[in-house]
């Protein structure tokens, strides 16, 4: 958590090997992470941006975003949508269900379904990490809520990584770091945090 400029992209960045670390080491379980070796770090990462690319397709294809018709496994799709919390929509309220085309000619999704739909194509190839890069800070908070009951969901199975500029977005964190001008000026879980910084998250 932090104010923009606090360093947030960066560090997800760094994480996702998008950038390389000037100083020090991206290390993932004791093993550092290496040229020779990022690209079996970022296949084990699902990645949920603040704004979701929905192509002008059918749901089901946007969820399993980037695989062939022929490899694509409905049961992931359906199981990643239940996790994520879109499944009763998709099944309930949309015509051709996951048939149903989306974009310019289709039908409007909310802010709220959008970004579920991108928790689900995250989750559809089992990621063992979920990044969230400020993936709520664009709803309102009853819609904000509902995208959280669906990253609460996720398996305890699964390191859920989440960029945030409220604190209360990460209530249920086991660990929160409050970044500062590029360095970290804090951590713990939310209540230590709200305690000791009271006046900064007012």
């Amino acid at each position: 958590v932090g104010v923009t400029g606090s360093g947030k992209t960066t560090i997800v960045d760094i994480i996702l090997g998008l950038l390389e670390v000037q100083k020090g080491t991206l290390e993932v379980d004791g093993k550092i992470i290496t040229k020779q070796n990022s690209r079996s770090w970022q296949r084990s990462i699902g990645y949920v941006p603040q704004q979701i690319h929905l192509s002008d397709d059918t749901i089901l294809a946007n969820i399993a975003f980037g695989v062939d018709a022929k490899d694509l496994n409905f049961g992931a799709v359906e199981n990643a949508s239940k996790i994520a919390n879109i499944h009763d929509f998709i099944t309930e309220e949309l015509p051709k269900k996951y048939q149903t085309k989306i974009g310019e000619r289709g039908i409007r999704l909310s802010g709220g379904q959008r970004q579920r739909i991108g928790i689900a194509r995250a989750l559809y190839h089992n990621p063992q990490v979920v990044i969230l890069d400020e993936a709520t800070s664009a709803l309102d908070n009853q819609t904000e809520k509902a995208v959280m009951d669906a990253v609460n969901n996720l398996s305890k199975s699964i390191t859920i990584i989440i960029i945030a500029h409220r604190l209360s977005t990460l209530k249920k964190c086991d660990k929160i770091f409050l970044l500062e001008k590029g360095e970290i000026k804090d951590q713990g879980t939310f209540d230590e945090l709200i305690k000791i910084n009271e006046n900064f998250y007012k």
